[in-house]
């Protein structure tokens, strides 16, 4: 169904990473991807009854593999769907994404250039001991070249702190990739056993004061570099699809940019769905204030 001007099309259930801090594959089961057609269907009805942003969703989207096709065939298909404005998809794997998928979102005006690549940790034994099944220099080295071809691309990310026997130099590759990358956002969390998975058998050995200043440290460096990335946009012009109304201010009203910052914009005439080319005045944290180009 339709909410707003936004849709959501789940295209897999389940998933096969097994990733050692994760319940996933436990409580919904292995990883089982939808016929192309059916959502190709899906989708198109959607967008005849209103939708113009559309979410692919899935555990791991981007392992998608039906009817033939991979994720790769998948999300070219429906980029194409006439009417649609928008396309996004969450939440990619960082193992199964590759150049040609840059390359496609580059090539397609519908897919938008927002991205969230989860990368984790920012150590190897770390990653190997979470069973990410990708290095550091693998994530670094698509983001660099997602970063070439695509310059406006806005990457959002998780990462865990805290994950057992995690070293302060550990810790200090986290806080490396953060200042490489400069994320737009970012959800990180401290890391806590689940009941069930494979991490929880081992020893939870970091303190928890540890673990709480690493995430304060996350915090206060991400906060740094979303105040420059607000400086910059400061001035430019940017294309927002608005979403709804701002829940306290009256007239005015959000939306976002094709790279998922929200904008807030004084604007009373503009209706749910209104496609518009906004200048950028200024910007609280991650959100952006706009001003309707006339």
């Amino acid at each position: 169904h339709v909410e707003g001007c936004r849709a959501y099309v789940a295209i897999t259930k389940g998933c096969d990473n097994f990733c050692s801090f994760c319940i996933v594959p436990k409580t919904r089961g292995r990883e089982v991807s939808r016929d192309p057609d059916n959502v190709l269907r899906e989708v198109r009805s959607l967008v005849q009854n209103g939708a113009k942003e559309v979410w692919l969703l899935g555990q791991n989207v981007n392992s998608y593999r039906a009817g033939g096709q991979g994720f790769h065939e998948l999300l070219d298909a429906v980029s194409q769907v006439e009417g649609l404005v928008r396309l996004r998809f969450t939440s990619p794997h960082p193992n199964d994404w590759n150049n040609a998928l840059s390359d496609l979102m580059a090539a397609r005006p519908a897919i938008c250039n927002h991205l969230h690549l989860p990368f984790q940790a920012g150590s190897d034994r770390v990653l190997e001991l979470m069973h990410r099944q990708h290095t550091i220099a693998e994530y670094l080295d698509k983001v660099r070249y997602m970063r070439a071809i695509m310059p406006d691309i806005e990457l959002t990310t998780d990462l865990i702190v805290g994950f057992p026997t995690e070293t302060d130099e550990d810790f200090e590759g986290t806080l490396h990739v953060l200042e490489e990358v400069r994320f737009s956002q970012i959800f990180s969390f401290k890391y806590s056993p689940r009941p069930g998975t494979r991490a929880a058998k081992r020893p939870d050995d970091v303190p928890r004061e540890v673990k709480e200043e690493r995430l304060q440290r996350v915090i206060d460096l991400q906060t740094r570099i979303e105040a420059e990335a607000g400086r910059r946009f400061v001035g430019s012009e940017q294309e927002i699809l608005i979403d709804g109304a701002h829940a306290k201010k009256r007239g005015y009203m959000n939306g976002r940019t094709g790279g998922y910052r929200p904008v807030t914009v004084h604007a009373p005439h503009l209706e749910i769905g209104d496609l518009v080319r906004v200048r950028i005045a200024g910007f609280h944290g991650h959100w952006l204030e706009g001003e309707v180009k006339d």
